[in-house]
């Protein structure tokens, strides 16, 4: 899984799942083009919502519940670090189905939602507590939708440039960087049981 000679890859949203199907767990990309912030609520009205106001086909979500001001006629962003990822557990697989190929957030997503990542979407992680970087990386407030959710929990279409860096930690096989490391680390650790009841 030493893949850190690999060169960062830009990747331009909308993102079809031909353009996520080549990396693997461990890869560094960034991303430009068009994400959408969406969160608890969010996801639950996107489910609910029979007529979306925004297209989730090929469509990067990130997981992130931004400080953003209104100033005039425009917005401008304070802050757009990353929320847990685990709290969408329940409803990822079904945003999935309706064509969202890429999910940025933190934390790390369970083994159901990473087997429903297969041909399809993969997880990238940002790192926690990097608002004032994510902001950097922002160039245009294009829209909000759900509104009335309040500003943390409304979906927010973002224009970005170079956002990232970010980890492949679920790839489009459905291999867990997380569930490697968990893997690895219950074997390291039944060897060192093993080896301390040796020396008793």
């Amino acid at each position: 899984m030493d893949r850190s000679n690999a060169m960062p890859t830009v990747l331009h949203a909308p993102i079809s799942p031909a353009d996520i199907a080549p990396f693997k767990i461990g890869d560094v990309v960034y991303i430009s083009g068009v994400l959408y912030t969406a969160r608890d609520k969010a996801h639950d009205r996107m489910l609910a919502d029979p007529h979306l106001p925004f297209s989730l086909q090929d469509a990067c979500i990130y997981h992130s519940g931004p400080l953003i001001v209104k100033e005039g006629d425009t917005y401008r962003v304070v802050s757009a670090g990353p929320t847990t990822s685990a709290r969408m557990n329940a409803q990822t697989p079904s945003i999935v189905k309706q064509g969202v190929t890429a999910i940025i957030g933190k934390g790390g997503m369970s083994q159901e939602v990473a087997r429903s990542f297969a041909g399809r979407c993969m997880y990238l992680a940002f790192t926690g507590g990097c608002g004032m970087l994510a902001r950097e990386k922002i160039v245009e407030v294009l829209d909000v939708y759900y509104a009335e959710l309040g500003a943390t929990e409304a979906v927010w279409k973002l224009k970005v440039l170079n956002f990232g860096p970010l980890l492949v930690a679920i790839d489009s096989r459905g291999d867990s960087i997380y569930e490697t490391v968990r893997a690895r680390s219950h074997e390291r650790l039944l060897r060192l049981i093993a080896e301390r009841k040796r020396a008793l």
